[in-house]
């Protein structure tokens, strides 16, 4: 994924946090608004119903009629208004239209009035809106109902309702965005740390390996720094386990090499023929000895691309056992040795899920190691058991000159052997010191282990081999 297409912590927790704020914002403005309309009528309806009172008020009786005792002067004043424009109608059910607007009655009074205080409502008079107040009285001596009704135009009602609206949202709205600006500021500060620490990956090579100080990163990314430190830390291991490895691989490799060339150089001088031949004896050793550190070399190659690749497969451990058997017995006849596998390994099936040709490398070295190492006359005994469902053991026994308790421990290292100062002038070629690690490696990390024990009756070297049924490798 490129950089471009990624998503942004920042962008994406806006996208979250701004509908939230916006939606907040809209739904307190609404309620502000139906809340300043409300509180505005309230104190608009009052004074409507004052008016109202006070129109009613003025109509009385005089000598049997209905008279409606306003001054013109009075209603002008009534009537006019900076922002709004007001009316009133004054009528009986019986007389008819006593004062006011006529047409205001026709348009907008309503259907009957109960005659207990005012009834108000909205409503439109000359393509205006207005708010309009009615009630009926009953005056002494007139057998009529007087229906009086006060209408005002609704602009100043909208204009105190917009005022106290704005007056509530424009703070939220600044609030808002210092919210986002504020985010935003922090998000930045809280990933500069992260910013650094990908700056500081970058600058690195393969010559440092230090680990991240990730004690400025936040929390919620500490487990990620955590992560890549623990990633270094082991890229650290492995880097220093390989340079290891080659140094003593090239000393290792330096040594046969270097042997060889000198017998190959004392042949060249050679004056007779029979010279020749104990040199070239040693030229042998020397080449079994670089040929087979080699061998090992590319098995310990091998059995780490195996591991990564994960070829794991279902199979029989006894049969196993018998092809490694008949594999190797040619080498041991050669070699005087016997090379036995017990009767009741061969002929009972035990299934195990692993890495078939891992652990055949496993028992090839164990068994390299004792043919190269036990004396013509010995024997080898391979042995399978199974002392529970969760638990089976392979035993490579011999009768050799075994491994000392003290040795045990440093003889499963690679390049260490038991004769620290090799020597090609003996017919007896020297191990790589790879068998045992080797072993010992590729066990560890199919989830078993490897336990170096005394042979039977306290001679020669039995090494345990324990598996699951189903391994569990490591990295």
């Amino acid at each position: 994924m490129s950089s471009s297409s990624a998503p942004s912590l920042r962008s994406t927790l806006l996208r979250w946090l701004l509908p939230v704020l916006l939606g907040s914002m809209l739904i307190s403005g609404g309620l502000s608004y139906f809340g300043a309309q409300y509180y505005a009528n309230q104190v608009y309806d009052r004074v409507l119903v004052d008016t109202l009172n006070g129109l009613a008020s003025r109509v009385l009786v005089r000598d049997g009629r209905v008279v409606f005792d306003f001054p013109e002067a009075a209603q002008k004043i009534f009537e006019w208004d900076i922002d709004d424009a007001a009316y009133f109608h004054i009528e009986g059910r019986k007389r008819g239209h006593i004062a006011g607007q006529t047409d205001l009655e026709a348009a907008n009074f309503r259907a009957e009035l109960s005659g207990v205080g005012a009834q108000l409502w909205n409503s439109t008079y000359r393509q205006r809106r207005i708010r309009a107040a009615a009630k009926v009285i009953r005056l002494p001596g007139i057998d009529d109902d007087i229906r009086v009704v006060v209408a005002e135009t609704t602009n100043s009602r909208e204009l105190v309702t917009r005022e106290i609206f704005l007056t509530v949202l424009t703070p939220q709205a600044v609030l808002i965005l210092l919210a986002v600006l504020i985010v935003w500021q922090t998000m930045r500060r809280a990933i500069s740390p992260i910013s650094e620490a990908a700056r500081d990956l970058e600058q690195r090579t393969q010559h440092t390996q230090e680990l991240l100080d990730d004690s400025q990163i936040p929390q919620e990314i500490r487990p990620l720094t955590t992560a890549l430190n623990s990633l270094l830390n082991r890229l650290q291991q492995a880097l220093a386990l390989q340079k290891q490895f080659v140094a003593d691989a090239a000393h290792q490799l330096r040594t046969p090499l270097t042997a060889l060339k000198l017998h190959l150089e004392n042949a060249l001088m050679a004056q007779r023929v029979e010279d020749i031949r104990p040199m070239l004896e040693q030229i042998k050793i020397a080449t079994d000895r670089a040929t087979r550190l080699t061998q090992q070399l590319l098995t310990l190659a091998e059995s780490e691309e195996q591991l990564l690749r994960g070829q794991r497969e279902t199979f029989d451990l006894s049969r196993l056992l018998c092809e490694i058997r008949d594999l190797w017995q040619p080498r041991a006849a050669q070699r005087d040795i016997g090379l036995f596998l017990d009767t009741a390994s061969s002929g009972k099936a035990i299934q195990i899920t692993s890495h078939r040709d891992l652990l055949t490398q496993v028992l090839d070295n164990l068994i390299d190691n004792a043919l190269r190492y036990c004396p013509p006359g010995s024997d080898i005994h391979l042995a399978l058991e199974q002392p529970s469902s969760e638990q089976i053991r392979i035993l490579v026994q011999d009768n050799g000159p075994g491994i000392a308790a003290s040795e045990r421990g440093l003889v499963i290292r690679r390049f260490y052997r038991g004769d620290q100062s090799p020597t090609f002038n003996d017919h007896t070629p020297t191990g790589s010191g790879l068998g045992l690690a080797i072993a010992h490696e590729i066990m560890s990390r199919l989830g078993g282990t490897l336990a170096i024990m005394d042979g039977h009756a306290g001679r020669g070297t039995t090494i345990v081999l324990t598996l699951l049924p189903t391994d569990t490798e490591k990295t």
